[in-house]
């Protein structure tokens, strides 16, 4: 067997066979959901990454025999940095064939990068913080990802551990469906209790979509910062995925709470257009584009991707009425599935909460860490 050897990327011809790898590699993976080749590219464009313009990533190759192997993101999340004190990096976009030598020269390559820039810590996978996608999928193989969801193969666990790296954290996505969920009974009591407070509901403002991202970033970034391994996020971060998500936002899937007119929790919900795109290959032209708007038609499942609720309120129902108020809106877009996540195993509330509804545990994440 040829040797392995790392090539840093650089140039459109290598920064391409980094974005292609993976649609060779999960050719065989009939769960793998390819993304839009186009969006793979954009994602490594500081032009169209908000997060590229405030941090650093360096990417690597592995190839034997002239034919690449493998790849990974070595990424310097200052922001993370910033906010935690410390000096952990990070990797991500890390796929690699079932390969220990190439895995070991990947990760080798991404922590010695790591070194020089004065990490003492190397985290992962995330691409390329835990507001993105992240996380290692350690169970759950038989069903595709939900919408900026991880999927890989099963023997990256194998892979990662082998070289030393443990686990740093847990987390879970939970499904439920409209014939499974159940509501407490105590549901109908709490949210009277909440009108009698003054606690009023509303939906995202298309037409004032600007201001209501920024009362989402600013929610998220209150109600999230106790969260391991959290990050604030800017609000044009937020604006550059509201551009992105804009075609398939659904507005009373994207609910406010307020008092007296201030937010006091947001509840944020995607149709799961991982199912739309499952069977496009990567590609919308020449007739991808066709595909796509027919299979937007038949999506059957959200994401509840993010929710928050301001200190002071929490624990008072507002998230379950979040829940209920979601299932209501879905069932009247054709929706009848949820998934949840991710949850993180140590935010004991939310997880108490998922079991109230009925919600069960399909998928498992795991990010490892290792001293560098």
């Amino acid at each position: 067997m040829p040797p392995a050897e790392i090539v840093r990327v650089s140039g459109a011809r290598l920064r391409r066979e980094f974005v292609m790898f993976p649609y060779r590699l999960y050719r065989h993976f009939p769960n793998w959901v390819p993304p839009l080749i186009g969006d793979e590219k954009k994602f490594l464009s500081p032009r169209h990454n908000q997060f590229l313009r405030n941090n650093r990533v360096e990417l690597f190759l592995c190839r034997r025999g002239g034919e690449t192997v493998g790849r990974v993101a070595a990424v310097l999340n200052l922001d993370h940095q910033r906010h935690h004190h410390d000096r952990c990096g990070f990797f991500g976009m890390f796929e690699c064939a079932d390969d220990s030598e190439a895995a070991r020269q990947l990760l080798a390559a991404a922590e010695s990068w790591l070194q020089e820039k004065g990490c003492d810590a190397m985290r992962g996978p995330a691409s390329f913080s835990l507001n993105g996608v992240a996380g290692l999928l350690i169970d759950g193989f038989d069903r595709p990802p939900a919408v900026l969801m991880a999927y890989n193969p099963p023997y990256y666990q194998g892979l990662l551990e082998g070289l030393g790296l443990r686990p740093a954290m847990r987390f879970f996505a939970y499904e439920v469906s409209r014939e499974t969920i159940r509501f407490p009974r105590a549901l109908e009591r709490l949210e009277e209790r909440l009108r009698r407070q003054g606690i009023v509901f509303r939906y995202f403002d298309l037409a004032h979509a600007a201001r209501d991202m920024g009362i989402v970033i600013g929610l998220f970034n209150h109600a999230w910062s106790d969260n391991w391994g959290f990050v604030p996020t800017r609000l044009e971060e937020g604006l550059e995925d509201l551009r992105k998500m804009r075609p398939v936002i659904r507005p009373d899937l994207i609910i406010f709470a307020e008092k007296d007119g201030v937010p006091v929790g947001f509840s944020l919900s995607l149709p799961d257009i991982n199912q739309a795109l499952r069977p496009l290959r990567g590609r919308l032209f020449p007739l991808g584009w066709l595909r796509l708007l027919r299979n937007l038609k038949r999506i059957d499942a959200i994401r509840v991707t993010l929710m928050g609720v301001r200190r002071e309120w929490r624990q008072m129902g507002i998230d379950l009425a979040f829940y209920r108020l979601t299932a209501e809106n879905a069932y009247r877009h054709g929706i009848y599935r949820a998934e949840m996540s991710w949850i993180l195993e140590s935010n004991e509330p939310m997880n108490r909460v998922l079991r109230h509804i009925n919600a069960r545990v399909t998928k498992t994440y795991i990010m490892y860490e290792k001293q560098i």
